[in-house]
């Protein structure tokens, strides 16, 4: 099990399948005059300087940059760890979190410079008592929100993941020991701001690898390539000798993309805990 399972595990069970970890009280009543921030999101602050300092070491001083990206893991694992999670997982907590609500992408209009503006379009899910006050954030939820029922949400889900978009959960503040789990982000390379950072950055905590990993059946596989299109992590390439899939597992998340799209039933997603060279490998 990976760390946050020993944190906030229920019964030896996978941390974000523990329900309580979808019902922490978010929001509390402001003093008058204050502008208030909910202690999930405050560290952002901190994150945002570290990550001009980041920038500017890069260009400035790079011999300062793995100091830098030691902080911001540190940072990310203390307030905002987020980890990839397959689909199947994802269908269970859509009967965890209520209320649920899809939106637009804020890292599709980082990096694309694009905005979802219908409920046809939103590809990003927030979960929980969070949706109750949306409308105070709307430089993130411009365009409103759509709620759904876990039903409804669990067929967008489906959507998304035949698009060929992995899943990851985004974690909103960790207080006293209770992690507040508030959206399910549905992207890829190279939109997705936590795949980049952890590829191209080696920010680890900004998205953990899944509890799983793919293992393939070559007696079942017709080599036809599509899970190696549908890999956004660079884990499956085809072998020209034996025109097979091989899957890295040292690069594999576990995001379950690959199993989702064969079409002959030849991936299968194991647990990365049963594989002593893996199961370190977050």
């Amino acid at each position: 099990m990976c760390e946050f399972c020993g944190m906030f595990g229920k019964e030896e069970n996978i941390w974000y399948l523990n329900e309580e970890n979808y019902g922490r009280q978010l929001y509390r009543r402001p003093k008058p005059g204050e502008k208030y921030i909910p202690e999930g999101i405050a560290y952002r602050r901190i994150r945002e300087s570290l990550f001009m300092e980041l920038g500017s070491s890069r260009i400035n001083e790079p011999e300062k940059v793995p100091q830098v990206i030691t902080r911001i893991n540190d940072l990310y694992r203390a307030n905002e760890p987020c980890q990839v999670v397959p689909l199947k997982d994802c269908l269970k907590i859509m009967d965890l979190s209520l209320p649920i609500a899809s939106m637009s992408c804020i890292c599709r209009r980082i990096t694309r410079a694009t905005d979802e503006r219908s409920p046809e379009e939103y590809s990003c899910l927030g979960l929980g008592v969070g949706m109750l006050k949306w409308e105070r954030w709307p430089e993130r939820y411009r365009g409103g929100v759509n709620f759904m029922s876990p039903e409804e949400a669990k067929e967008w889900l489906i959507k998304w993941d035949k698009k060929g978009m992995m899943h990851c959960i985004m974690v909103y503040g960790i207080e006293e020991g209770n992690p507040f789990i508030g959206g399910i982000c549905n992207c890829d390379y190279p939109d997705c701001i936590p795949i980049r950072h952890r590829l191209d950055y080696g920010i680890t905590y900004n998205l953990l690898k899944a509890h799983f990993v793919a293992i393939a059946d070559y007696d079942k596989c017709n080599d036809c390539g599509l899970c190696a299109q549908r890999c956004q992590f660079g884990a499956i390439k085809m072998e020209v000798t034996i025109n097979k899939p091989n899957i890295d597992l040292k690069r594999c998340f576990g995001c379950g993309l690959c199993e989702t799209g064969c079409k002959k039933g030849a991936i299968e997603l194991i647990r990365r805990e049963d594989l002593p060279g893996l199961k370190e490998e977050w």
